[in-house]
């Protein structure tokens, strides 16, 4: 008798094992006897309808290059009639944008730093010097705007690339 013959069948059957020596599964009820210490049974649930082994229409939707049987090729596989031109741009990658950010804000944190505790700059420009205040404040001025327009920067790009590899995958 095959799954497509059975109409709805649910099957219970308990099996007790002794003092249960392996480990329990999920599906298995550990008893706690007062008089016959820990005990096992298991019990194992066989539910199976006519129409249980096609699949419905609720599904996801599956590309087309993934479908059994399908001879077309993966999105990364295919060359999408893009070709490699002498004149192509070449992008910078999201993860350079973010480490500009990160060392451009810590530079203008630190001079912030060197200055509120008037150490040399560097250790060449030193406080008492005329170009200590302008080359801290330069830094601390245009850092932390130049940092935060980097990792703007770096999170367009990553969205960018996101999207890029999500319509290759057949998803958007």
């Amino acid at each position: 008798m095959g799954i497509g013959d059975l109409n709805l069948t649910t099957e219970i059957r308990p099996e007790t094992n002794g003092h249960c020596l392996t480990s329990c599964l999920s599906s298995t009820l550990v008893h706690y006897n007062n008089r016959e210490g820990r005990s096992c049974r298991r019990f194992t649930i066989v539910a199976a309808t006519e129409g249980s082994t096609s699949s419905s229409k609720s599904e996801e939707t599956i590309p087309s290059w993934a479908r059994p049987n399908s001879n077309e090729a993966p999105p990364w596989a295919r060359d999408d009639g893009k070709e490699t031109s002498p004149q192509q741009t070449i992008e910078v990658p999201f993860y350079a944008y973010l480490l500009a950010s990160t060392i451009t804000a810590i530079a203008a944190i630190g001079s912030i730093f060197e200055f509120i505790n008037q150490k040399p700059v560097f250790g060449v420009l030193y406080p008492d010097s005329i170009f200590y205040v302008p080359l801290l404040g330069f830094f601390v001025l245009t850092g932390i705007p130049t940092s935060a327009f980097l990792w703007f920067k770096s999170v367009e790009v990553a969205n960018r690339e996101a999207e890029e590899q999500d319509r290759k995958d057949g998803y958007l």
